[in-house]
């Protein structure tokens, strides 16, 4: 973690690229919401911004920022986002999900973390963070295969079935990442409806749940934990749920032990607490575990 910034310092963001219409409308919504991390600031001037949002359909913006080597800086809105990118969300524009998107990628450089996401590869757009371009639930029809993550060999996860429930692509790619480098499989779910969809479908020995994944009114992380518990309970197995979020308090803390989870993770996640939580859900996994490389 870079020392002379504080974590929940606010954090400058500007706008390139969009209609004045969409960039007022964007900079008002950001005044106002309060998410989980540090605040996002609207500022005039790209140059005094922290993080961009840019029109990946407006050539001229996506190439000024190119040529000013700020692509890594900044989340595209559009059809494609360009090499070297870190986020790119589709049309139409989602406000609630800029603001999560920005807010893990604040959380992950801030925390000397970002380094772990690979970026937007040349000639395409990455598909785990492809999925996040819709605010509906994913239809399961089969067990998930295109959007899950192999596992590395010779790793103490050994090839064990995860599924990762993050509404965040940033987030969900960033943890689903970390887990296949320590063996294990990795599904992914953007909401808890898709969750439970696929948890019917395929048995997990952990599942990782964030607890918020969306509006208010849709399934959150903690009512995905109660139904894995009911269900296990029913079926007499085991799965471990682990509650992450960037919700520090003890109030969120008290909620997840209520619904049953078995450890709960505060974002960002640090190596060495990573680790402690996965010895203390998997007994399979090594008191000396390291990542393969």
């Amino acid at each position: 973690m870079n020392p002379s910034i504080d974590p929940l310092a606010p954090c400058p963001v500007a706008f390139e690229g969009f209609s004045e219409f969409e960039r007022d409308a964007l900079a008002s919504f950001f005044r106002l919401a309060r998410q989980r991390g540090p605040v996002l600031l609207p500022v005039a001037d790209a140059a005094q911004a922290e993080w961009l949002v840019v029109d990946a359909d407006h050539a001229d913006a996506v190439e000024a920022v190119r040529a000013a080597g700020r692509t890594g800086d900044a989340m595209f809105i559009g059809i494609q986002a360009p090499a070297g990118a870190f986020a790119w969300l589709a049309r139409p524009i989602d406000p609630l999900h800029i603001v999560r998107e920005l807010e893990a990628l604040v959380e992950l450089r801030r925390s000397g973390l970002l380094a772990d996401i690979e970026p937007v590869p040349s000639g395409g757009v990455d598909l785990l963070l492809h999925d996040i371009g819709t605010t509906n639930p994913v239809a399961v029809a089969s067990p998930p295969t295109t959007r899950a993550i192999a596992a590395l060999p010779l790793a103490d996860g050994g090839g064990r079935h995860v599924l990762v429930v993050e509404d965040s692509a940033i987030a969900r790619k960033f943890l689903a990442q970390r887990l296949a480098r320590f063996g294990y499989r990795v599904a992914l779910a953007c909401s808890g409806e898709e969750a439970l969809a696929i948890f019917e479908l395929q048995t997990f020995a952990i599942v990782f749940a964030d607890i918020t994944l969306g509006p208010a009114d849709v399934i959150d992380g903690l009512r995905v934990c109660q139904a894995i518990k009911r269900h296990a309970r029913s079926a007499e197995s085991h799965t471990s749920v682990v509650i992450v979020t960037g919700q520090a308090s003890a109030t969120a803390r008290v909620r997840g032990a209520l619904a049953g989870c078995d450890a709960f993770l505060t974002k960002p996640l640090m190596e060495p607490e990573f680790i402690a939580t996965l010895q203390q859900v998997d007994p399979l996994f090594g008191n000396r575990a390291r990542p393969v490389t």
